[in-house]
């Protein structure tokens, strides 16, 4: 039985234009019916009965639209033939194949067009065109005005048809290729945040060749970002927010890195200054909001305002909380969480991060945080996110150890002395 009905299922439409042309032009219509009711061609009032019918048959249709992600393509032939049949009374009591109401059939023609579907065109403009000649019954050869009015009729309904449905296909197409761009846009900005920066595993290994390959790496990605959501924004008809915020942020990161790059050039890996640790944590945690929003998982924050201050290098330390927060997002799953605490005690500042994940295997809590050790090299892992994390941590004059809470999942802490500020 299911295999029946689906025999009979042509689909869905998800983006059907719906606009108000197709009740203001029947009300236009009725009233001009009402101006010349007089007229002996016109049964008034009711061919007023059909306008009507016209106009609820499609605030009905439109309110679906509106309401509705997708609609069945059987609603939307049901209510084009309800409309040609509507449209059919309206000539009907308003004079037949002579009736100037005969444009009212280009609704219909211009919705089933608007479809970019040929064969619901071809069945419209047929229906619409058959209509009209048999309403014009008997039209005879030498009558050059009969024949020619309902020629005009004929190729009026077809070129509509042609011009409509070209322009709706031309329109889908570049529609189709801006959310192409996006994907390709939103799969560059996820590398970018995902990987740990060449820039910062070349470093700690001190090669200066490799270094200059993971800047150029680096730069390439975010400017393809910027360039990508540029050309994005411009040919889009409507500005979109959400590519404005995409061209700031890869910006923002080609800055850092070039940064990064020329403090190494001149020997100033790390620039301590005063800071509150609220500022480098919650950067890390901006930059992989998308990260996060796309694994549904929630990154929920417990940090006091009145921490003390941290001597720190706050690009570095971007960079660790960073590392430990994807590391979590890569194996948490699907709506997971992740739980960051600090507070202060002794003269230090303690961080906790923890996750719902599967923890971390027994093998690196035995032997160790150790550079390009990993478990997860099938997913992309390098074993160098948690050991640069742990230099940083170091270089700050704190530690940073790993445990499995009690509970399940990962737990990363960290250490991190107050500053004091000299009497």
């Amino acid at each position: 039985m299911g295999n029946f009905f689906r025999a009979f299922d042509r689909g869905r439409v998800n983006s059907f234009p719906g606009s108000a042309y197709e009740i203001i032009f029947p009300v236009f219509m009725a009233a001009i019916v009402y101006f010349y009711r007089y007229n002996p061609r016109i049964a008034y009032p009711r061919i007023l009965y059909f306008f009507l019918l016209l106009m609820i048959s499609n605030i009905i249709f439109n309110n679906l639209l509106r309401n509705r992600v997708s609609l069945s393509l059987w609603v939307v032939d049901l209510t084009l033939l309800f409309n040609l049949w509507v449209i059919t009374g309206v000539l009907y009591y308003s004079g037949g194949g002579q009736s100037y109401f005969w444009v009212l059939y280009l609704l219909p023609i211009f919705a089933a067009a608007l479809l970019v579907n040929v064969k619901d065109v071809a069945g419209v403009v047929f229906l619409a065109a058959l209509t009209v000649s048999v309403l014009s019954l008997p039209v005879h050869i030498i009558d050059v005005a009969a024949v020619m009015s309902l020629l005009v009729k004929l190729s009026v309904f077809i070129l509509s048809a042609v011009v409509v449905y070209h322009t709706a296909e031309a329109k889908k197409r570049a529609e189709l290729g801006l959310v192409t761009k996006r994907k390709e846009v939103e799969t560059m900005t996820r590398e970018l945040l995902n990987k740990d920066s060449e820039l910062e595993r070349t470093a700690s290994a001190g090669a200066t060749g490799q270094i200059l390959g993971g800047v150029m790496h680096d730069l390439g990605n975010s400017i393809s970002v910027i360039l990508l959501s540029a050309q994005i924004a411009g040919e889009d008809e409507v500005t979109n927010k959400d590519d404005i915020e995409r061209i700031i942020k890869a910006a923002r990161f080609s800055k850092g890195v070039i940064s990064n790059a020329l403090n190494m050039a001149r020997g100033q890996e790390y620039d301590f200054v005063p800071g509150d640790l609220h500022e480098p944590l919650g950067k890390a945690v901006q930059l992989l909001d998308y990260m996060s929003r796309e694994r549904g998982a929630a990154i929920k924050m417990s940090v006091p305002a009145d921490l003390p201050l941290i001597k720190m290098s706050k690009v570095h330390l971007e960079r660790m909380f960073v590392n430990i927060l994807s590391n979590s997002l890569s194996v948490v799953p699907q709506n997971g969480s992740i739980a960051v605490n600090a507070s202060a005690a002794d003269g230090k500042i303690k961080v906790e991060i923890s996750d719902n994940g599967p923890g971390f295997p027994a093998q690196l809590l035995s032997g160790g945080i150790k550079a390009f050790t990993t478990t997860r090299k099938e997913t992309g892992g390098t074993g160098i996110g948690l050991y640069v994390s742990m230099q940083i941590a170091a270089k700050h004059g704190g530690e940073l150890s790993i445990a499995n809470a009690p509970s399940g999942g990962a737990l990363v802490r960290i250490t991190l002395p107050a500053y004091s500020s000299p009497a």
